[in-house]
């Protein structure tokens, strides 16, 4: 039991020391006009905005009805939780995050949907999250959770449960309790049985965390196939045990290892080595039987993995393409006949649309941002005009997606969701970028991939409803539908019609492929038979049809005949394959006597704004990185707009700051900061201080003095990012008050006898010491422009940032003079594929306060800080006007990929080559001759920064640290430094 206590004390000193230069994980904020409304269930509590309510209802009905399926495997009915639905934004996610614990979702639903409808699948995969994650919380971790709040089941899950089971087991939920579910789709397990059947399984650690060398899969693609065959040979219960022995172990240091020892491997790593064995195994059999179809080749990559996706084709065969990988910005291009490739556009952040072109332009969705809300992003329509070759803007501030155009048309076709969940297909005026006509889908179908066929006025696209995805015309002039393919769940996607055939991508049990559909006999044919996956088809003329042809490096572009046919009088796939009916199996059987409720919808007032999620029996110091004994609390609401702490702060020398609160209120257009700390402090003299050699006295302080110290401030970061470049313009201004008060002391006079003792003269004096009142203001600006990189880049490769900062003191009894600085940051690329040039100009100027009084022969004045970088090597420069330059070659110097297992995984080596200067002048006054001298003097450094990226005890989230080392001029020495830094500021859980 001693143990246990003192493992817990370790426990919660060691997370907080972690946690106390960390911000609690917020989203952003949705807009202050948003009127909230909330459903209230035995497990949930919804909060949407007041237009989503209906499709919030449905999302409530099917919560409580799946839930008892969802906590079944893992045998865990977790607390009730909140969900708030972000219904103002085009992004289309979900995460759960701990401390406050919570699901926030996005609905907007994606192009790349699969077969169920999107808030169902977010339903499940996020639910089953906080299955996991609330059954953490027993045994050790409930104890410490009474100490700490719901952080300490967060810190458990960081610490002990991975990512790749996390979202494995997810994945495997939203397979087995629905029709559909990634662990069904082809798509999903191609690029990793691509890689396996190629290069065999990667390191463990190699195919968890990533790799800057090569493309490896993701950990959700790994994550299912480890986590499923696992409860294929172990059965169900494997995963329970596992959470039960780490959520009551968290004491130990491998709570995950010792239960997952129980399959007979020692740990994660060679039960990993034993399952993807098989797996490649099986998946190279499989490969060594395959007889492939044939195809000629038009483009491929030169790069080590690229894909060149979305192909589409004008009537004057013209080949436009989309073409991404993880060391190259994703661009739209140009393919001509030879398989050359013209970069026409860069583009900025988008999701899996398709793109679209006739002979005169191209066009691609992207999104942008809310100037100023996080969670109000749009999706706009962007195009390039052939004949002007410039780039624009079509709409702003919609919803658009799948755009869709016809040869020799001024209108474009779009799939349009409104933030009530309402989804359209929606014309578009080339020239005016205005909507012209809004046809709703049947039954709000999900409308996907519409693309225009030969006949007037027709669209074919593919509608996904709860009876899975069918293929559709639309006659846009009469708004009249008609089912080409009946609904299926064999993901159907991408069709283009000419005559009466339709050209599709859908899913075979091992892989995507082409499919032709005779609309007059009803006869499918399969066009295709790939190794790993062939899609997006586009006719070029009438008998060619081109395609993304997958490999493991990437999509090639390919073509056949459009009247191939590798099999004749094909029927829609069942994709359950073995693997998901032995899960399937797997799930318990349960009654769940659900019965339907009418659910009451009530205001939620954006005024809450308290929820008191985490604390702990210490003080803790966010500002300067330290833990004191007190008490410290920690609130955020659930809206995200009011993040607060308050603390008692117990140790006697830190009585100046016995009391905190601090605030940040997001809610508003401008942001609110507040930090408020307050004490008292009495001061003891254990010594005697002497006027002179017989004559001495003591103080004794009147009282405690008081200290109050504020920061507060407005800041208004407006996002401007468009396309390819990431803008941002922050504004802000910031109050500093300082007051300390009741400083008096009273001095008592003593002369020292022939003996040496001490005779009490009598005389007494009080000693008054005028208040300190000292009010300090900061106003500042910052903009920057950077070009979008890619995963490789180790710095913005082409940008430019600027800012301006002036601080003075303009009340109060306490002069520091002023100052002002002005810097920029310019980005440029170097050499070498992912270098970079960061150069950096400063300078500042020191206006003198009210004078010091000193026994020193010059004159000292109060003065501010330095608000500039000095040049690495320096700690201090004695300055009244400085101009900094910091001159730095950045380079990725190698990626090794080396694994020492369970502790370190290095991907990359970093070198940074610098050279910094500074020419700082002051000058000093005499006081006696009142002589005044100026001083210029310069101070150079060069040396290397050698940085290593790595993940430490397979954290998910990677750190960096490296050594810097120079030749400081200014009194030619070396210098030596460890720099260490991390992203690590949040943790999440997401779709």
């Amino acid at each position: 039991m001693q143990k246990n206590i003192f493992t817990l004390l370790i426990f919660i000193l060691a997370f907080f020391t972690i946690t106390s230069n960390a911000q609690y994980y917020t989203s952003g904020a949705d807009p202050a006009s948003v009127k909230w409304k909330q459903i209230n269930t035995d497990r949930f509590r919804l909060v949407f905005p007041e237009e989503f309510a209906e499709p919030a209802t449905e999302l409530a009905l099917f919560l409580d009805s799946i839930a008892p399926r969802v906590e079944a495997s893992l045998n865990h009915k977790p607390r009730k939780i909140d969900i708030i639905i972000h219904g103002r934004s085009t992004f289309s996610n979900g995460f759960v995050s701990w401390a406050p614990r919570r699901i926030e979702l996005y609905p907007s639903p994606d192009q790349n949907n699969y077969g169920i409808d999107w808030l169902k699948q977010l339903a499940i995969h996020e639910y089953r999250h906080v299955v996991q994650i609330d059954k953490l919380r027993q045994g050790f971790t409930k104890v410490a959770s009474w100490f700490t709040g719901e952080q300490a089941t967060g810190a458990v899950l960081g610490a002990y449960l991975p990512m790749w089971f996390m979202e494995g087991d997810a994945v495997i939920t939203e397979t087995t309790l629905s029709e559909s579910g990634r662990g069904r789709l082809p798509a999903f397990s191609q690029p990793l049985k691509a890689r396996l059947t190629r290069y065999g399984y990667d390191d463990f650690d190699k195919a968890y965390l990533g790799s800057y060398k090569e493309f490896v899969p993701d950990y959700y693609k790994m994550g299912y196939h480890f986590t499923a065959a696992v409860r294929q040979r172990y059965g169900a219960e494997i995963w329970e045990e596992v959470i039960d022995n780490v959520g009551r172990n968290s004491w130990s240091l491998i709570p995950f290892r010792e239960a997952i020892r129980k399959t007979g491997y020692r740990n994660q790593r060679l039960l990993y080595n034993a399952v993807f064995d098989s797996l490649a195994t099986a998946w190279r059999n499989y490969d060594d039987t395959l007889k492939t179809s044939d195809f000629a080749f038009i483009a491929r990559g030169n790069d080590d993995y690229t894909n060149i996706e979305y192909p589409v084709v004008t009537e004057q065969g013209d080949v436009f393409a989309q073409i991404t990988g993880p060391g190259q910005r994703t661009r739209i291009v140009n393919i001509s006949s030879s398989g050359d490739i013209e970069t026409i556009a860069y583009t900025g952040s988008r999701n899996s649309d398709p793109i679209t072109a006739n002979e005169r332009w191209v066009a691609w969705t992207e999104f942008t941002p809310h100037i100023r809300w996080n969670n109000a992003d749009y999706s706009i329509v962007r195009v390039y005009d052939r004949f002007t070759k410039q780039t624009s803007t079509l709409t702003s501030r919609t919803r658009y997606f799948a755009p869709a155009l016809k040869t020799g048309s001024d209108t474009m076709a779009v799939v349009e969701n409104t933030t009530g969940y309402q989804f359209f297909i929606t014309l578009i005026d080339m020239w005016k970028g205005k909507a012209i006509k809004r046809i709703p889908t049947p039954g709000n179908a999900f409308p996907m991939h519409p693309s225009w066929s030969d006949e007037k006025d027709e669209l074919v696209l593919v509608l996904l409803s709860d009876s899975g995805k069918s293929i559709v015309s639309l006659n846009t002039k009469t708004n009249q539908w008609e089912t080409l393919r009946k609904p299926a769940f064999d993901e159907p996607k991408y069709p283009v019609k000419r005559d009466h055939y339709f050209w599709y991508t859908a899913s075979t049990q091992n892989s995507e492929e082409i499919f032709r559909t005779n609309i007059k006999t009803g006869i499918t044919s399969q066009l295709t038979q790939s190794r790993f996956g062939a899609t997006f088809p586009s006719l070029r003329g009438k008998d060619s049809l081109i395609y993304s042809n997958y490999t493991p490096t990437g999509y090639q572009l390919v073509k056949i005949p459009a009247w191939q046919t590798v099999k004749e009088g094909v029927e829609p796939a069942d994709l359950t394959n073995d693997l998901v009916k032995k899960l399937k199996i797997q799930e318990p059987r349960i009654q769940t006597n659900y019965k339907p409720d009418t659910f009451g919808i009530r205001p939620y007032s954006k005024w809450n704004l308290i929820n008191l999620h985490s604390w702990a029996p210490a003080y803790i110091d966010i500002d300067n990185q330290s833990l004191y004994p007190g008490l410290s609390l920690m609130s955020q609401n659930l809206l995200g707009t009011m993040i607060t702490r308050a603390g008692y702060n117990a140790a006697k020398s830190k009585s100046r700051e016995k009391f905190n609160i601090g605030l940040t209120y997001r809610g508003w257009f401008p942001i609110i900061d507040f930090d408020l700390k307050w004490g008292d402090y009495k001061e003891s003299f254990g010594n005697n201080m002497y006027e002179s050699t017989t004559r001495l006295f003591t103080l004794e302080q009147q009282g405690k003095e008081n200290h109050i110290s504020l920061e507060a401030g407005t800041r208004i970061p407006l996002d401007l990012s468009i396309g390819k470049w990431r803008r941002l313009l922050q504004f802000e201004s910031r109050l500093s008050w300082q007051n300390i008060s009741n400083r008096n002391y009273e001095q008592s006079f003593f002369i020292i006898g022939n003996n040496g003792n001490l005779i009490e003269t009598g005389e007494n004096n009080m000693i008054y010491i005028p208040d300190i009142d000292y009010w300090g203001m900061e106003y500042s600006a910052y903009f920057h422009n950077k070009l979008r990189g890619t995963a490789r880049d180790v710095n913005t490769r082409w940008g430019q940032s600027f800012s301006f900062i002036f601080r003075h003191t303009p009340w109060g009894n306490y002069n520091a003079g002023k100052v002002y600085g002005i810097s920029s940051r310019l980005y440029f690329p170097g050499i070498g594929q992912h270098h970079a040039i960061r150069i950096d100009n400063e300078w500042q100027n020191k206006i003198n306060g009210e004078e010091i009084d000193t026994n020193l022969p010059y004159r000292m004045y109060q003065k501010f800080g330095d608000l500039l970088d000095l040049p690495r090597g320096y700690e201090y420069i004695t300055n009244d006007n400085m101009y900094v330059f910091n001159g730095t070659y950045q380079m990725p110097l190698w990626n090794p990929d080396w694994s020492l297992p369970g502790l370190i995984y290095i991907k990359r080596f970093r070198l940074n080559l610098f050279f910094d200067a500074a020419r700082a002048k002051f000058k000093l006054e005499e006081k006696e001759t009142g002589l005044t001298y100026y001083y210029t003097n310069t101070f150079t450094s060069k040396g290397i920064e050698l940085m290593s990226d790595f993940h430490a005890f397979r954290f998910v989230l990677p750190f960096s640290i490296g050594y810097r080392g120079g030749y400081r001029d200014a009194d030619r020495s070396f210098f030596h430094e460890v720099v260490f830094s991390t992203s690590f500021d949040s943790f999440l859980i997401n779709k």
